[in-house]
């Protein structure tokens, strides 16, 4: 087992509860929007989210 899974094995033995997928969605978009994760989480769809996570580098069509 991993650390991150041990460590929510023993938060959740505690009564904690581990993060929702709503809030691991939020996480995952300030990580890749920064200030702008509220809004690109209102109005752009998450999809658009894993497709910029799935292009390589120099290969995005919006760096053009």
């Amino acid at each position: 087992m991993n650390e991150g899974t041990r460590r929510i094995l023993e938060e959740t033995k505690r009564g904690l509860k581990p993060p929702t997928q709503e809030e691991c969605d939020r996480v995952m978009a300030r990580w890749l929007f920064g200030k702008n994760a509220d809004k690109m989480m209102r109005y752009a769809p998450w999809s658009f989210a894993l497709m910029k996570l799935m292009w390589k580098k120099g290969e995005e069509p919006w760096a053009n």
